[in-house]
Order: structure tokens, then C-alpha cells, then sequence
């Protein structure tokens, strides 16, 4: 039996803490608490199981330790996304968590009974000056749901799509860290193949094997050039269609998730000087923040420019950057960028005059140090990686394909058109 219902009548639902977080202060962080937010929400599939931030013992006085199995539900920023927490974690108040009354409402089912109503609330969270879903509006939304055993039976059905997803993105962080790990033994480590007979020379960075070079940035780079942001409105001066990638789409289209990339409308001018190409590396150059440092840098890969028709563009926070190919391969230029980023050497390339932490491109053209390694010895590497990288887009074009399927079948299940 289905009937009409609010969330409060489904369960508990709480915001993340309870007195006003200092965002800033440093003191909050790096402790042994995982926090999550908006954009952790937005990244998961089904459950919430990594984490970039953590909160310290004051961090946690400012807000409170949710338990495993709490539904996560963002009311600011990445509005209206949805995630089950697989772990105990602190979340800020743009992030609400929402318990199940036993007996009354199975927590997957909640998650998708949301999914199929973000549209919804996105649309009541419109505000003059900024978005926001808030905690009250969330309870007045009205909701159609049917009895317990229903609701179990339902979210068994379309659980097993995210299932699916959920072992495919294992997949994938286990062959994303097969080769980060095969860089680091062959050109941190310096343990490639043959490193046995190898001598050491002094460089600019430090002891290196013979027969690697340091350049500077400006030796390797042959274009480089900022984005754009373009229109939402197609119109006589905007007129070339193409998706636009942001900073903070990197961490998704690096799994072959493309779905959080806007479409826009560019000028012809504009579009033909920014259009990317396989190969090309998108580098974020403004938008950072004290956790997480700007300098992430993207590779636009064959199989990326195919899934978005070809058009595509990167947005006014970063900048497109075009390598000497004759030189220097995108797939070992991407794995360098990843340790500088890693090893935060990236911040002494950082400027921070107001409250934006903005990337300082002309001394890291001039200045910015790039180890490279004999051309044989890259060629052999580059083949490794993009063996695994074809597995890797293999997985998340199947994801995507089951996303699809899911997506279909969603409504129809939650409508109740579709008895289980």
C-alpha cells in the first residue's frame, strides 16, 4: 500500500553539527575523523567510503561523529545529492544525515526515493543570491511511498545495478593504483627495468640515474592557453555547442564519469583556440583552498573526446596546456604532475591575494622543473599505462551503461507502476 509521507515520518533527520564551524581555522583538521561533504556526497555511487579531509578532536567539538549506515543528504552547495555513509564520519551543516525508523523505512529505499525527487529539490532550493535546499524545506517536501516490505523488495531490485557500479569503481582504484604505483618504483624510486647497471648524476632536483634529463616546463610545453565558460544560452554571438570541464569535474571524468559537465555555448573564435585534443593536459589554475591545493591537472584522453562527441572545451578556471610531443608523452607528463601535486611541491607555484588561491602559470612555465627519463625507457612505460587505462574506460563505459539501465527503471519502480 503506498501512501503519502514526509521524511520526518520515515525517520530521524539531523544537520551535521550544531554551532557555527570556523571553516578556516586549521585547528579543525588533519585528526582521525573522516569528514565528509558536499562534493564527497555528489562523487559516490551508493555508499561513501573515501574521504579527502579529516576532522581532529576540535574539529569534532564542532560537530558530531554520525555512525555507519546513516543516509547523507547535501543542502548547500552540491544540492540535493544523496550517499550511505559505509563508515563513521563528521559531515558539515551543508550535509544532513537521515536515520530509518525500524520497521517504518529501509534506508536504500530512502536514497532512491530521493534520487527520483532531486530535480524537485533543486528546484525549490533556488534563491536569489545562493542555492539552499535547507533543513525545513526538506521536511515539507511530500513523498509517495509504499509499506516496509515494499520498499525492502524495491531497493533490492535496483541495488543490484549499484552493485554492479559499486565492484566496477573497486576495479577501478585498483588499476588507477597499479599504475600510480608503476611510476613511482620506475621514476621516484628509480627501480626500472635495468636500474641495476645504472650510475647517479647531480641535478637541479637532486641525485638522478644517467641518462635522465631535468628541463624546464617552457622546454616541454608547446601551447598553452585559459579556458572559457561561454553561454547557457545559444544565441548569434554564442554559438558552438561543447561541454565544458571544470576543476571540480576532474576527479569524476578521471573515473569516466561525464554526467557533471555542463553544456554550454561558445564563440566560434573562442571555442576553435580552446578545443581540446587527445592528449592535451586541462591544469586547474585558480580555486584552491587550504586542503585541497590548486594545480590538479587532467589528461584528455581518446576515449573522453569520443564519449562527448568530440566537443569540448575546458572552463575559465583552468588552463589548456599542449605538449611537445616529439619530446615528452601526455601519459608520463600527467603522472609527474599527480606527484607534484601529491607531494604539495605544486604550492610553491600558489598565490593567494584575497580569498581564491590562484596558481602562478608564468613561473611554473619558466621555473617549473620536469624529470625525464631516456625516450626508450618512456615509450615502455607509456604502453603499460595505456594498457591499463583501456581497462579502466572499459569499466566506466559499463558503469555508465548500468547508470542508464538503473536510471530507467528508477521511476517506474518508485511511482509504483512496476509491482515487485
Amino acid at each position: 500500500m503506498w501512501r503519502v509521507c514526509r521524511i520526518d515520518d520515515l525517520g530521524e533527520i539531523n544537520r551535521g553539527k550544531s554551532k557555527h564551524r570556523p571553516r578556516n581555522d586549521a585547528r579543525l583538521f588533519g585528526g582521525k575523523y573522516p569528514f565528509i561533504q558536499t562534493g564527497d556526497v555528489k562523487k559516490a555511487n551508493l555508499y561513501i567510503n573515501e574521504y579527502n579531509t579529516t576532522y581532529s578532536e576540535f574539529g569534532l567539538a564542532q560537530s558530531k561523529l554520525w555512525p555507519k549506515d546513516t543516509l547523507c543528504i547535501t543542502i548547500a552547495a552540491n544540492i540535493a545529492e544523496s550517499a550511505i555513509l559505509g563508515i563513521d564520519a563528521c559531515f558539515p551543516d551543508s550535509v544532513v544525515g537521515f536515520v530509518p525508523k525500524k520497521n517504518k523505512a529501509d534506508l536504500k529505499f530512502v536514497k532512491y526515493l530521493l534520487d527520483e525527487f532531486k530535480v524537485y529539490m533543486q528546484q525549490i532550493s533556488k534563491g536569489t543570491t545562493q542555492d539552499n535546499l535547507s533543513l525545513d524545506k526538506l521536511r515539507r517536501v511530500k513523498f509517495y511511498a509504499p509499506d516496509y516490505d515494499t520498499q525492502v523488495k524495491i531497493a533490492k531490485v535496483i541495488s543490484v545495478y549499484d552493485d554492479l557500479i559499486e565492484n566496477n569503481n573497486k576495479r577501478i582504484k585498483i588499476l588507477e593504483q597499479m599504475a600510480e604505483n608503476l611510476y613511482k618504483e620506475w621514476f621516484i624510486c628509480f627501480r626500472f627495468p635495468g636500474y641495476e647497471s645504472s650510475s647517479f648524476v647531480a641535478s637541479s632536483i637532486g641525485r638522478i640515474p644517467e641518462g635522465f634529463s631535468v628541463l624546464k616546463m617552457q622546454d616541454v610545453i608547446n601551447y598553452h592557453i585559459g579556458g572559457g565558460w561561454g553561454s547557457d544560452v545559444r544565441d548569434k554571438n554564442f554559438e558552438c555547442e561543447a561541454f565544458v570541464i571544470r576543476g571540480t569535474d576532474f576527479p569524476y571524468v578521471k573515473e569516466g564519469i561525464l554526467s557533471t559537465c555542463p553544456r554550454r555555448y561558445h564563440k566560434i573564435n573562442n571555442y576553435r583556440t580552446r578545443k581540446l585534443e587527445e592528449g592535451d593536459i586541462i591544469l586547474e589554475v585558480s580555486g584552491g583552498t587550504a586542503e585541497q591545493p590548486v594545480g590538479r591537472a587532467l589528461l584528455v584522453t581518446k576515449d573522453t573526446l569520443r564519449r562527448f562527441g568530440r566537443k569540448l572545451i575546458c572552463a575559465s578556471f583552468c588552463k589548456l596546456v599542449r605538449l611537445k610531443r616529439n619530446i615528452i608523452s601526455p601519459y608520463y607528463f600527467i603522472y609527474w604532475m599527480n606527484f607534484l601535486y601529491s607531494t604539495r611541491i605544486i604550492e610553491k607555484f600558489q598565490l593567494q591575494s584575497t580569498g581564491i588561491i590562484n596558481f602562478k602559470f608564468e613561473y611554473f612555465f619558466k621555473k617549473g622543473d620536469i624529470l625525464l627519463p631516456p625516450v626508450d625507457l618512456m615509450h615502455i612505460f607509456v604502453g603499460k599505462i595505456k594498457t591499463i587505462k583501456a581497462q579502466i574506460d572499459k569499466l566506466a563505459e559499463v558503469n555508465e551503461n548500468l547508470t542508464k539501465q538503473r536510471d530507467m527503471l528508477l521511476p517506474r519502480l518508485m511511482s509504483g507502476k512496476l509491482e515487485v
